[in-house]
């Protein structure tokens, strides 16, 4: 018998429940910049500058050009001094980095994109996992949350915020009107 994610079955007054497979990393992440609360964290952030120069180079306010034909040839110094300028830690850049195929021509406005929607990533889950105020049952998810940020895994940070329980519903709303 094979079974799919999610899938309840009864037989002969037994009842089989599957857990439902996580949703993909891209997923969880493109729901998560969908939320309002980092739409609205989005629009307030304040980054400093990335300038697109010309067909191959940004320029960052703090440690200089970037020349995204060479992504994969950066110093452990310019990730340093990168992740320095933008609060972040060097894993964030290193990720970024590597998400770009080896020796190839980066696009210089999606260099440009990503390392923005990199940085505010990072920002508004160290945000809202610093805030979160869990249950006793909770506090090691934040506790694993934070070490995973703090280590620069936004990826595993996304997927324990995705993981969340959810408030149910209300039930039982009684709707009173006065005259």
């Amino acid at each position: 018998m094979i079974l799919s994610p999610g899938l309840l079955l009864r037989c002969a007054g037994q009842t089989l429940i599957t857990s439902a497979a996580p949703p993909p990393l891209a997923l969880v992440v493109a729901q998560g910049r969908q939320h309002p609360g980092y739409q609205t964290f989005a629009a307030h952030l304040v980054l400093p500058a990335i300038i697109v120069v010309d067909g191959t180079t940004l320029v960052v306010a703090g440690p200089g050009r970037i020349h995204v034909g060479r992504l994969d040839r950066l110093t452990l110094q310019e990730k340093e001094a990168l992740a320095a300028r933008f609060e972040v830690p060097v894993r964030v850049v290193e990720d970024l980095v590597a998400s770009f195929p080896v020796r190839a021509a980066a696009d210089v406005t999606q260099v440009s994109d990503r390392l923005r929607s990199a940085v505010m990533d990072y920002k508004f889950l160290l945000e809202k996992w610093t805030q979160y105020q869990p249950a006793a049952v909770g506090a090691a998810v934040k506790a694993e949350a934070l070490l995973a940020l703090q280590a620069g895994d936004t990826d595993k940070a996304w997927t324990l915020f995705a993981a969340l329980p959810r408030p149910a519903a209300p039930g039982a709303l009684r709707v009173l009107v006065q005259n």
